[in-house]
């Protein structure tokens, strides 16, 4: 009887175990690339010197934040479903580099010289060798002008897929106030889609076509783009529990 009961207690156990294990959830992540120590924040002008806050007519990939290399490479393969930014005010100090006094003059300045008012758009990038990276995915441009000086998210309407070892990247075609300066130079790095004529900023080099390959070769250190994007990750399959593998029979001949 002692041994029998033995039985019945080991024999449930060893089901309660695999019931627990076989009902473990495999619950996707939401991970935000480009999140790093810093929170978004918006840039603020130099106490000295001009103001080089606008982003313009480019598209952006931060190297690396708070000495975090690749931030805004993803880790797992998932879908991108929403983006943030984190716009400054603009000020007259953006177009002549002097005056700090913020105004809504600029902005119609800042329109005609970069070919429209303020969006961006949110890029899925693949590496390949010498700096190169190619568009893979990308969502509509959202106008960013209504939202200066606030934190604002935008959720796509359709997600993107991003792979794992992809990068997430900000598409500027005309002009964003985006770029936090005068950070740690060591800390903070980010490179354009320009090959050359770094300092060029009238010089289209968004890339606005999934396929579109460009040359990321100029970089700027201690300054931030001020964007983050939201990823869920695909659910991966829990592993199975032992003993449920069939074993491979072998007939004699």
């Amino acid at each position: 009887m002692l041994d029998m009961k033995r039985f019945f207690l080991a024999t449930s156990a060893t089901l309660a175990a695999v019931l627990t294990f076989a009902a473990a959830p495999a619950f996707a992540a939401i991970i935000e690339l480009g999140d790093t120590t810093t929170p978004l924040t918006k840039p603020v002008c130099p106490t000295t010197g001009g103001c080089p806050i606008i982003l313009t007519e480019t598209t952006a990939l931060q190297i690396q934040s708070d000495g975090t290399t690749y931030p805004t490479m993803a880790a797992h393969n998932g879908r991108i479903v929403a983006f943030t930014v984190s716009p400054a005010t603009v000020s007259s100090a953006d177009i002549n580099g002097t005056a700090k006094t913020k105004t809504k003059a600029a902005q119609p300045g800042l329109n005609a010289t970069y070919g429209g008012a303020s969006e961006a758009a949110i890029t899925v990038l693949q590496a390949s060798t010498k700096h190169f990276y190619k568009v893979v995915a990308e969502s509509p441009l959202f106008q960013i002008q209504p939202y200066f000086g606030h934190l604002v998210q935008f959720v796509l309407d359709q997600s993107l897929p991003i792979a794992k070892g992809e990068f997430i990247a900000l598409t500027v075609p005309t002009w964003a106030p985006l770029l936090s300066v005068d950070l740690t130079k060591s800390q903070f790095l980010w490179r354009p889609s320009r090959p050359s004529s770094c300092l060029n900023y009238t010089n289209q080099s968004a890339q606005l076509m999934t396929g579109d390959n460009a040359q990321y070769l100029c970089f700027f250190t201690g300054t931030r783009v001020e964007y983050t994007a939201t990823e869920i990750t695909s659910p991966v399959p829990p592993p199975q529990p032992k003993g449920t593998t069939k074993k491979k029979t072998h007939r004699r001949r």
